[in-house]
């Protein structure tokens, strides 16, 4: 260990009192951001794992009518790896306990099969039965907030009449994470809902049979999203198309994002606070151990130690590597060394007598 290595130590026990404080704010700063690191990353591999697992489209189209035969002409648009199609249509829901109606979007799925596209994770309960009317899923957030349970009933209004419906399943879908409509700017859980049918069921209420109103395309890895979405801009303009767009776009997947990323503001921002309190205290000691040391400096820059090395010092970087070599019983030497020999070559004399009298 050498000589200033010892004297580090001896100042920082000195003032253990600011340098505990120092190193207890420093850990505080560094433990929140990598707490926050760890928190995006994961939050990020969810909801990725989340989308792939349960094949959330990359891009969406609303329409008028078209009959089902155009779904083949949307497969042909290159880049295209799966088209669904679908009934969508928000409709007005009498649920128990609330003073007003509320607006629910009934969300076909096929009758034989699970969904292609945006896939249906079941919490409780099943799917809905195609032989039985008026069975739905509802969405976990919006019938946790009414206090749905299976088998509970609500009336809603499908195309001006009154239908019965029935939750018989709780689900969650990587498209309605947060459940929004157009226009709003924050989630509403109770006033708003998602809930799925059975397509049949849906053609019969809407009379949409063989037609849809709704699809939704994944894409080939690599593929141009802008190119596609021109394609199938110009299929769907004669059926009343309102536009396509990707999955930046899509409300619940850019509101989930913005959250994300308003989670990585402020995980920085803490850490900063943090590191910025430190560095400010830690300028503060080194700045009051330099003032008092004044006569300790010019002791060391007497025996020969350069400006960087005691700037190093004082920076708690120490760039001296000699070892002292203390005595083991010897009397040529002493038993304790306390200074070290100068990393540099003493200069002659009457130099050596110009430095002391400077830095005294």
């Amino acid at each position: 260990m050498t000589t200033l290595t010892r004297k580090l130590w001896r100042d920082l026990w000195a003032s253990k009192g600011p340098s505990l404080a120092i190193a207890v704010v420093v850990a505080s700063g560094v433990a929140v951001f990598v707490m926050s690191l760890g928190t995006l990353s994961y939050l990020r591999t969810t909801r990725d794992t989340y989308y792939d697992r349960y094949r959330f489209a990359d891009v969406f189209a609303g329409l008028r009518r078209a009959p089902d035969s155009l779904a083949t002409r949307i497969t042909e648009i290159p880049g295209v790896r799966r088209v669904a199609t679908r009934i969508v249509s928000d409709v007005t829901l009498d649920i128990p306990g609330l003073d007003e109606p509320a607006v629910g979007r009934l969300v076909s799925i096929p009758d034989d099969r699970p969904p292609p596209l945006n896939a249906l994770y079941l919490r409780e309960g099943r799917l809905p039965d195609p032989d039985r009317p008026g069975e739905v899923v509802a969405n976990e957030v919006f019938a946790e907030a009414n206090g749905l349970g299976i088998d509970d009933r609500f009336d809603a209004v499908l195309q001006g009449r009154l239908q019965r419906l029935r939750v018989v399943g709780i689900g969650l879908s990587p498209e309605y994470v947060f459940q929004m409509r157009a226009g709003d700017l924050l989630p509403d859980e109770r006033r708003f809902g998602v809930m799925w049918l059975r397509r049949r069921q849906m053609e019969a209420a809407f009379d949409m049979r063989g037609a849809f109103n709704d699809v939704s395309v994944s894409l080939m890895r690599g593929a141009n999203p802008e190119a596609v979405i021109r394609s199938l801009d110009r299929i769907l303009k004669p059926y009343g198309g309102v536009g396509a767009y990707d999955r930046s776009q899509h409300l619940s997947a850019r509101f989930l994002h913005d959250e994300i990323r308003q989670l990585r503001a402020t995980g920085l921002i803490s850490p900063t606070i943090f590191l910025g309190v430190a560095a400010f205290l830690l300028n503060v000691v080194i700045s009051r151990r330099i003032q008092t040391q004044r006569e300790v400096i010019a002791t060391l820059k007497a025996f020969g130690y350069a400006d960087r090395e005691v700037a190093w010092h004082y920076l708690h970087e120490p760039p001296c590597r000699r070892r002292l070599h203390a005595s083991s019983g010897s009397t040529r030497r002493p038993s304790r060394c306390t200074v070290p020999r100068p990393t540099a070559r003493p200069p002659p004399d009457s130099l050596w007598r110009d430095r002391v009298g400077s830095a005294t």
